[in-house]
């Protein structure tokens, strides 16, 4: 997606960005829950060990605070303690940051510990109310494009294909006739009358979980490439942000015979190919977004990229005390 560069107005604290050709969105700030907490016996012996918990601020804004709850299973108790304000609710216990260490810029960590009398470990931890392993990894990555496909005549009549690959599975295979969906199928394989001789395409594309859509593998019956290119997609915008992720959506692009999927590119580096009008690039912090999609059809034409950019600036510094 080579798309030509333009002006950007910047963002402040990562509220609102302007979308060049499309126009004002919304990125929302990273939640207030946003770090990970990990858990570590620093050194342990037959009654006891000292426990040591590890906060961290993955996300891309700067965090203010942190609340970190457990429970300790019966028989383990805590005792001295450092690093944290410390509080207990029957066998839940709620370690709050001090008034030194509650801020972590992204990327940033602090530690608090204690000495526990037994063996038992952190239960049911929460950070700010969220799990303290962090939300669980978003699936961004499309099925790869079924290949080998063709039709069968014979016991059985209709199409097949060589499946999909996916990272998490593939849930369904999408059958189109030209731009019309015709039906699905949870195999390889598809089971419809043999066509009458005309000149089409058909196409098979693949979903996996999470919605992601592979590019189409067409079927061509009697139709000739062509040389007249894809429209490009419309309305190209940037319609949300996760800590590493920014989802990109756009409106379907047009072609005369058969539209396979688009390219997706982040900064002039391809970063995946779809098949339907949403995708993902990476998000890696502060910096310029340039980003491009163009389509492509069956007969391996490009058409032209649509583009949009936009700016993320670092929130100003927290005010001085």
């Amino acid at each position: 997606m080579r798309l030509p560069t333009a002006p950007v107005r910047r963002l402040a604290r990562f509220a609102t960005a302007v979308v060049l050709g499309v126009g004002a969105i919304t990125l929302l700030p990273a939640p207030a829950h946003a770090a990970t907490v990990t858990f570590a016996k620093e050194s342990h012996w037959s009654s006891g060990y000292v426990g040591k918990m590890t906060v961290h601020n993955p996300s891309a804004a700067t965090l203010t605070s942190w609340r970190v709850e457990f429970d300790l299973p019966a028989g383990t108790t805590l005792g001295s303690y450092w690093n944290a304000s410390m509080t207990r609710d029957g066998s839940r216990f709620v370690f709050t940051n001090m008034s030194w260490n509650g801020t972590l810029a992204p990327g940033a960590s602090t530690s608090f510990g204690w000495v526990a009398s037994g063996s038992g470990e952190p239960q049911g931890c929460t950070v700010n109310g969220a799990p303290c392993s962090g939300p669980p990894a978003v699936d961004v990555t499309p099925p790869s494009t079924p290949t080998n496909v063709h039709f069968v005549t014979g016991s059985f009549t209709g199409i097949v294909w060589t499946p999909s690959t996916d990272d998490t599975g593939v849930v369904e295979y999408q059958i189109f006739h030209r731009s019309t969906q015709i039906g699905t199928s949870t195999t390889a394989s598809y089971r419809m009358p043999t066509p009458p001789p005309m000149v089409t395409t058909y196409g098979v594309r693949a979903v996996d979980a999470a919605g992601n859509i592979s590019p189409f593998a067409p079927l061509h019956v009697g139709q000739l490439p062509d040389a007249i290119p894809p429209t490009a997609p419309a309305n190209l915008r940037i319609g949300g942000m996760s800590p590493d992720h920014l989802t990109v959506r756009w409106d379907a692009a047009t072609d005369e015979t058969f539209l396979v999927g688009y390219e997706i590119y982040l900064n002039g580096t391809l970063t995946s190919k779809v098949g339907g009008t949403s995708g993902y690039v990476p998000f890696t912090g502060f910096g310029v977004y340039t980003v491009r999609v163009r389509a492509w059809d069956a007969s391996g034409n490009f058409g032209p990229y649509a583009q949009v950019s936009i700016a993320i600036d670092p929130p100003p510094p927290p005010p001085a005390r």
